[in-house]
């Protein structure tokens, strides 16, 4: 709680000192922007008040007179920017001014297309032949860089990507008079006219996102892609604008975009984490600005841990992906953080039926940029909904009985009530502080802390159950009361203090140092009277756990681009990880009692090389980890390429080792659904895991269509379970050894995806075939599937766009999972003469759910570029859908009872959501 009191109380201390230095620069004045002290116009034609003010003061500006004919202005100028007045005096008038390469103003309509000097063909003489090109990507709105935009020299093949920071470099460019082609998921592609005129030493390329802009006019070859998905092997690229189209039962989310995709999973709703190509949420290495985020999940997963409005790119690696990441053998989701407006302060707001998010971003003179971003839930019916849904047993039941050898046909039942009084909440804050002190040196501080609460505890009563005749009213003087807590606390606070810097033209580095800690707590324990023939007897039983990870890391990072067409990437990598699980039985007895601690040293080289006329693109390389644990050094060989056959046809490929030293150990309970906690391998029971990836695929892809298939296999070595079947008596302190079990895991599938990618109308069909088994001995002697095998998988995405109204639908279609049932439960009389109750569990995963689909549709209205309502309804034709299966065992003397009840996942439900931002 320190942690996070402190943390809120930076935040605010920033957005203070953000406000004033704000205020303090806003007035700066400049050689084309002087503060104009006391200047009163009233009633003047616009073009005259201009041409006075360049008079007067040394402003360069560029209209046309007869456009601004109709405008007569009155205002006064008091201890103000010109361009600050500029923009009051616009705000009631369809004009609108930007600046130019070279710092003059121009003035044109606001439905007119901005142009510089970069958007005109120059027809001259080139000034410079073969020389290096660098500079960097932005947003045109807020100045924002633009990180892994593509860059390429039109009509040529030689092209380069921004670095995580927006940079480029291009090397042995023809001359200064080429065109350069900027495109970025998301955004306008821009052809930039290079100009012998133009400042080339420090280059700036400006680009307009797709959305709410250039809605007037018709641009040819100006489109923009929803996603990406075939620049790298296994990757899939998307920006927050984009998910904004895609319909959600809460906010607009990053990793339910991602589930969209094949590939990833989209049956589990109760989880935003990634099931990618097999694999689980905790194989998927979550990086956000460089520190790792162990848990995803907001209320039950339906929201995840990242803000939308405080992300400006998110790339998802759906397996073979390259040297620089590790430490998981599945995927890597990679965030990067907005910096915040360098242009102007700004602010927004949405607000739905789950909970309110808010924003604040601002330039901090010209070197300083700072955003805040805050989200917490708030008690709606919606809320409400999806609380009770997840927290209480209101769900359909199924309840078989039996009884024991001698049973005399006893009702078991008897009067039921239940009181339960429950809360739950969860916020996240987000914050970031930019300074760029030179043109080559970039310094940010990231900062994120998100925390869910819940309360479920109850007390509940069941009275009047016996033998017919029996005492209490006919129904046996029997009962028992229960008070029962069921609190819970798990979250994430996390940041990275770095430092970016371009050494020259050819060698960049980025040094960080980060913080990452997960915490979740939980104490489900109960006290029971139990009432026989008049006397009370109190039994307390329940749970506790509580897991703590901490992750403190320093890594650093350097891109070297030695010769044209190769670019070569290393770094050095140092983590310390402490991580502490207890779970007890019984309020006293400690099941599982661990507080490991180990280090893992990293280092790490790849090349990327294109050939032939850069038709091939290869990136060979080779992270060495040792592990202070185990004391042994592990090395993970990797290679992927793309072979460009023809303009449109591409062949692809990946293959790779990767380990996974810190991992999340599903805790099987088929009684009442699995749970997972953290733990750190060792050379003993909790072996590092391996994985092998193969991926082999290809695409085609036209000028509006992309068809992309890829085939992989993932083997896995040293997979771990728990499971307490196997131990039922709990009256001893068990070894990790009787617990834990390890076994192996093969998954082959393939991933097909059909895209539209441009047009009012566009989106995607994406179908997965896949196989999951795991193989571990003492669960079973023969291969069986895992938890999140699913065979087929069918998803369809469209979004439509027509006059002020985005429309979006999504249909998915998921064959069933497995799960292990209890085939029937007993009692046996042990030698002490205590009785205790056995269950018959099936062949694990031996079942399966039905087969899993739904439909969600939205339609945002866009009342302007700054203010829109969006309407959406999830599981549109209230599908039910299962969860899982709790089952529950009832005995009374020589009568038992099972209990089979149906979890289920969320029918139809409507949201609203309303979005505000001031610029």
């Amino acid at each position: 709680m320190r942690k996070r009191l402190s943390y809120f109380s930076l935040i605010v201390l920033w957005i203070c000192l953000a406000g004033e230095v704000y205020a303090q620069n806003s007035k700066k004045s400049t050689v084309n922007n002087p503060l104009i002290k006391d200047e009163f116009f009233n009633n003047i034609p616009l073009a005259n008040v201009l041409a006075e003010m360049e008079k007067k003061y040394p402003i360069k500006m560029v209209y046309d007179k007869d456009e601004l004919k109709p405008y007569n202005i009155t205002y006064w100028f008091a201890n103000e920017t010109f361009q600050d007045g500029l923009k009051a005096v616009f705000k009631k008038m369809p004009l609108k001014f930007y600046l130019d390469e070279n710092e003059i103003i121009h003035i044109i309509g606001k439905n007119k297309r901005i142009e510089t000097i970069a958007d005109v063909k120059f027809e001259g003489q080139p000034t410079r032949t073969d020389f290096t090109l660098t500079g960097k990507v932005v947003d045109a709105t807020n100045g924002e860089t633009l990180p892994f935009a593509t860059v390429n020299i039109r009509n040529t093949k030689t092209g380069s990507q921004t670095n995580v920071d927006g940079y480029f470099t291009l090397l042995k460019v023809p001359a200064d008079t080429v065109t350069l082609e900027v495109s970025y998921v998301g955004f306008i592609t821009r052809y930039y006219h290079l100009n012998p005129r133009v400042n080339l030493a420090d280059l700036r390329i400006e680009i307009e996102p797709a959305t709410g802009v250039l809605e007037e006019v018709t641009v040819s070859e100006k489109k923009t892609e929803v996603l990406k998905a075939n620049e790298v092997v296994g990757m899939i690229k998307m920006t927050p604008r984009n998910i904004a189209r895609l319909p959600n039962v809460g906010e607009r989310d990053p990793f339910r975009a991602f589930q969209l995709m094949p590939g990833v999973s989209a049956s589990n709703e109760s989880s935003s984490g990634l099931y990618v190509r097999g694999g689980t949420p905790d194989q998927t290495l979550v990086l956000y600005d460089g520190f790792t985020v162990y848990h995803v999940d907001h209320l039950f997963g339906f929201f995840s841990a990242f803000n939308y409005n405080a992300i400006k790119d998110i790339q998802l690696y759906k397996g073979g992906f390259d040297a620089k990441f590790g430490g998981r053998i599945s995927a890597v989701a990679e965030i990067t953080g907005k910096e915040g407006n360098k242009k102007e302060f700004n602010a927004g707001a949405d607000i739905s039926l789950l909970s309110a998010n808010g924003y604040i971003e601002t330039p901090i003179g010209d070197k300083w940029t700072f955003l805040v971003a805050a989200r917490r839930s708030w008690k709606g019916p919606l809320y409400k909904k999806l609380f009770e849904r997840f927290t209480t047993e209101n769900t359909n039941q199924n309840t078989q009985t039996g009884s024991l050898p001698g049973g005399t046909g006893r009702n078991p039942f008897g009067s039921f009530g239940q009181e339960q009084v429950a809360s739950s909440y969860f916020y996240d804050l987000n914050s970031k502080l930019t300074f760029r002190p030179t043109k080559t040196d970039i310094f940010s501080l990231s900062l994120y802390n998100g925390t869910d609460n819940m309360d479920n505890s109850s007390s509940s009563s069941l009275t009047g159950f016996g033998p017919p005749g029996g005492g209490g009213g006919g129904f046996g003087g029997r009962g028992f009361n229960t008070a029962s807590n069921d609190i819970s606390n798990w979250g994430n606070l996390g940041g990275s203090l770095k430092w970016s810097r371009q050494w020259s033209d050819k060698f960049y580095s980025n040094a960080l140092i980060s913080y990452s800690n997960y915490y979740s707590t939980r104490d489900n324990s109960r006290l029971m009277t139990i009432t026989r023939d008049s006397v009370n007897r109190d039994v307390r039983v329940g749970q506790i756990e509580d897991n703590n990870l901490s992750d403190i890391t320093a890594k650093i990072d350097f891109e070297w681009k030695p010769i044209s067409n190769n670019q070569l990437d290393f770094g050095l990598q140092a983590t310390r990880n402490n991580i502490k699980y207890t779970y007890s039985q019984n309020d006293t007895i400690k099941v599982l009692d661990r507080d490991d601690t180990g280090s893992t040293y990293i280092a790490y080289v790849q090349d990327h090389i294109k050939l032939f006329d850069t038709k091939l693109h290869i990136t060979p390389g080779i992270r060495m980890t040792y592990f202070d644990v185990t004391q042994k050094n592990y090395f993970e060989p990797r290679i992927s390429a793309n072979f460009n056959l023809t303009p449109k046809f591409k062949l692809k490929g990946a293959a790779g080792i990767y380990y996974q030293f810190v991992k999340q150990i599903n805790r099987e309970d088929i009684s009442q659904g699995n749970r997972n906690f953290w733990v750190l391998s060792n050379s003993t029971t909790l072996p590092v895991t391996r994985s092998k990836h193969l991926i082999i695929g290809g695409s085609y892809e036209t000028s509006g269509y992309l068809f992309d298939v890829e085939f992989y296999q993932k083997k896995s070595t040293d997979i771990t379970e728990y499971t307490l079947r196997f131990v039922p008596q709990l009256n001893r302190m068990l070894s990790a050894s009787e617990t834990f079990f390890n076994g192996d895991e093969t998954i082959n599938g393939v991933d097909i995806l059909v895209q539209k990618k441009f047009g009012d109308f566009n989106g995607w069909i994406g179908y997965t075939l896949s196989e999951a088994k795991r193989s571990i001995a003492a669960f079973s002697d023969k291969p069986y599937y895992s938890d999140q095998d699913v065979r087929h998988q069918f998803k369809v995405v469209g979004s439509y766009k027509y006059k002020n109204w985005d429309l979006a639908a999504t249909w998915i279609y998921s064959s069933g999972r497995p799960y292990t049932s209890i085939l029937g439960a007993y009692q046996v009389t042990l030698l002490d003469g205590t009785i205790r109750n056995f269950t018959n569990p099936s062949d694990k995963n031996a079942n399966r759910f039905p087969a899993y689909h739904r439909m969600d549709i939205s339609a945002t209205y866009n009342f302007s570029p700054k203010f829109n309502v969006s309407f959406a309804v999830f599981n549109l034709y209230n599908r039910t859908n299962t969860w899982y299966k709790r089952f529950q065992v009832i005995t009374d003397e020589d009568l038992t009872v099972l209990q089979t009840t149906n979890v289920n996942y969320l029918g139809f439900t409507p949201n609203v959501t309303v979005t505000w931002k001031l610029k």
